[in-house]
This record gives structure tokens, C-alpha cells and sequence, in this order.
């Protein structure tokens, strides 16, 4: 069987974030996630709203993007993720001013874990990992592009 990079990057993602909140289904009932958020004070709408800002200082649209933490109207309430393309030359500078913006909000980056194309962020009970991809390393990418991907989740509860 072979992994193609997308699949790679969500493995890591699986194995950094360490796997899915102790609500089980990710349901939006999910008593785990709501009594965290409740303890904490930041919730799912907080981290796709840091996500965003972060988009923004990048000069990204998140609406040029795709997520797979909300499916047929129904948000997650343990995950937050964003992927889209950039041209390759911008992409480095991106990620930067992503991670940049993130720290301004208030999110802790983990130098140990981060990487120069994967910075590893903490933030309350969630973690999150802003990367990219060159295209050249990616099926069907349009040419002189790269994939970026912002992927949060909550950890634990």
C-alpha cells in the first residue's frame, strides 16, 4: 500500500495530538468536551476563532480552504482544521506568520516538537499543529503550489 504525503501528515498529526478526545464519538454531547470547555473558558468557537486570525495575518481566506471538522453542518466540538494551497514561494512566510499570530493569542509553541515545515502549538486543553507541503510532493497538486494545513484537537478532558 502506498502513503502519499497527505496521509503521512495525518498520521503525524494523530501521533503528535495524541489521538481523539475522551468523548469517544466526538459528538456534539460529548459530556468530556463541554465540562472541559467549562473549566477552561476556551472552547471549540475559541480555537477556530485564533485559526482564523491566524488565516488572516497570513493573508489567507478561509473560505478558499477545506475543513473536515464540520460535516453536514455539525461542527466537532474536539477538532478544528483548515488545509488549503498557496503558491510554493509564499508558503515558508505563511506558515510563519501563522505561527506568529497563533503566539499572539495566547498559544504556547513546543520547540522540541516543531520543525522548520510543522510548528506544534499547546493552548489550554487543545494542541495544534500549523504545516506544510511542497507541492512537488504532492499527487494532483497544480504546479508551483504547496499545501498548508492547521489541524487543532482537543486533548484529553
Amino acid at each position: 500500500m502506498r502513503t502519499t504525503p497527505m496521509a503521512a501528515v495525518a498520521a503525524a498529526a494523530v501521533l503528535v495530538l495524541g489521538g481523539c478526545g475522551a468523548g469517544g464519538d466526538g459528538g456534539a454531547g460529548s459530556s468530556s468536551s463541554s465540562s472541559s470547555a467549562a473549566k477552561t473558558g476556551f472552547d471549540r468557537d475559541a480555537v477556530d476563532g485564533d485559526l482564523r486570525k491566524a488565516l488572516a495575518a497570513a493573508a489567507l481566506d478561509h473560505g478558499q480552504g477545506f475543513t473536515t471538522a464540520e460535516r453536514g453542518g455539525r461542527k466537532s466540538p474536539d477538532s478544528v482544521d483548515w488545509y488549503g494551497t498557496v503558491k510554493t514561494p509564499d508558503a515558508d512566510k505563511a506558515l510563519s506568520e501563522i505561527g506568529a499570530s497563533l503566539e499572539r493569542t495566547g498559544w504556547k509553541p513546543d520547540r522540541e516538537r516543531s520543525k522548520a515545515d510543522m510548528l506544534v502549538f499547546r493552548k489550554s486543553d487543545w494542541s495544534l499543529i500549523a504545516s506544510g507541503i511542497a507541492g512537488k510532493e504532492l499527487q494532483n497538486a497544480p504546479e508551483g503550489s504547496s499545501m498548508l494545513s492547521v489541524t487543532a484537537s482537543r486533548l484529553g478532558g
